[in-house]
């Protein structure tokens, strides 16, 4: 069962309400409730969302740490449960917009939607630039081991790594300044075609599918933030 992706400007505005709903609602079950709901999106209409968060390993020990971080104190232990199940809900809503739409029919929708070109070419050009970053970082790390650096998680490795991606940063903010002048004397003038074609149909099925599950989401916000504004609603 695959749908038509909602890639329309109401279908846009329906997903980023879910997604600023889920930021908001703090109620632990509720956000399990939803975190189902994001997976029958995942195995309906979205089949390889799984694959993408999987390879994305990194984001989910991102996760790991930050619960584990929040453990240290006992407000920390209240709400590391509702922030991590908060967190993979949210991510695993951007992965399947992404997955679902594609990532440069979501940048067309948003020139629809009137956002500056300049957001949209910087969050364009920072999304072309990542595979060069990794594989900079693959580099790096087959440069330390080269060295004698060993494997495992160390204070110094850890400083060490902090200041490679440091490095990296500053090299991809120098290369994004040269991307940039030589776009100019090629007489680039802030604006560039769009590389998909606005001639699809209004997909009614997927919208009926966001729209309901954006009210789910609301009717929760409504429900546990805005009635329950106290922290006794977070289990």
């Amino acid at each position: 069962m695959n749908k038509s992706p909602p890639s329309t400007r109401i279908g846009t505005v329906l997903i980023l309400l879910t997604l600023t709903g889920l930021g908001l609602i703090n109620n632990l079950f509720y956000l399990f409730a939803c975190l189902l709901i994001i997976g029958l999106f995942a195995v309906l209409a979205v089949r390889k969302t799984f694959k993408t968060v999987w390879r994305s390993r990194g984001v989910g020990i991102f996760f790991i740490l930050t619960g584990v971080s929040l453990l240290c104190t006992s407000e920390g232990r209240l709400l590391a449960p509702v922030l991590v199940t908060k967190m993979v809900c949210m991510w695993m809503w951007v992965v399947i917009w992404i997955s679902w739409v594609g990532f440069e029919r979501i940048l067309f929708t948003f020139e629809k939607l009137k956002t500056p070109p300049v957001l949209i070419h910087i969050t364009a050009f920072t999304a072309r630039f990542l595979p060069i970053l990794s594989e900079r970082l693959k580099m790096m790390l087959a440069a330390q081991a080269a060295r004698g650096a060993g494997k495992g998680i160390r204070p110094l490795q850890l400083r060490n790594l902090a200041g490679g991606i440091g490095c990296l940063l500053l090299a991809s903010f120098e290369q994004a300044e040269n991307v940039e002048r030589a776009m100019q004397s090629r007489g680039f003038s802030g604006t560039f075609p769009s590389l998909v074609e606005d001639g699809a149909e209004t997909p009614y099925g997927s919208l009926i599918m966001v729209f309901i599950f954006a009210c789910i989401v609301w009717f929760g916000v409504i429900c546990n933030v805005l009635c329950c504004p106290c922290s006794k609603c977070i289990l």
